[in-house]
């Protein structure tokens, strides 16, 4: 599996961004969890809709106390996450091995944060969409940096009571970037 830093997405995120004229590109993917704020403050109060905000608010806090086994057992047998640097996993033991090494190379005390919840969908009664935007925040930041931004889409599956999450897919934003004989804002 083939892991990069993020300085290292964000420099290939601008590079190929510059060729197609800036920040209209983005790179695909990584995950997406909620957090228990979000989760609490924007919930219609469907009692589906409280659930899935409450199974991506766990995610976020299993994910963040390093407890990548809990976030993998979210996922249905044949559950998939789509990562930033491209990765295509189709399993959940798939999807803990990758967040494992994720979390190995990232600097001790990184987090993963919902800035917005921007929809949550239900298409058919059992199957829900929730789309976000989120960052990471490195040890020392209180917000994200625009090069750690993305949006995220989770699309999970109700069963037997409760939600299993089927995919998750992360698309970087890249940092806006000015055309040649451009002026800033």
């Amino acid at each position: 599996m083939k892991m990069e830093t993020l300085e290292a997405k964000t420099e290939a995120c601008e590079m190929h961004g510059s060729k197609i004229f800036g920040p209209l590109m983005a790179i695909i993917a990584t995950f997406v969890f909620l957090s228990s704020a979000q989760a609490a403050d924007t919930s219609s109060g469907d009692p589906k809709e409280t659930a899935i905000r409450e199974l991506s608010a766990r995610m976020t806090e299993a994910y963040n106390n390093g407890d990548v086994s809990e976030v993998a057992s979210n996922f249905t047998p044949d559950g998939q996450l789509i990562s930033g640097d491209g990765t295509h996993l189709h399993t959940p033991a798939d999807i803990e091995h990758y967040l494992a090494e994720l979390r190995a190379k990232l600097p001790k005390g990184t987090r993963f944060v919902i800035t917005a919840v921007t929809d949550v969908r239900f298409p058919t009664p059992d199957v829900a969409v929730v789309t976000s935007e989120d960052g990471w925040l490195f040890p020392g930041e209180a917000t994200s940096s625009e090069k750690n931004k993305g949006i995220q889409s989770l699309v999970a599956v109700w069963r037997e009571g409760t939600w299993h999450v089927v995919l998750v897919e992360r698309t970087w934003r890249c940092p806006p970037q000015r055309l040649p004989g451009s002026q800033p804002n």
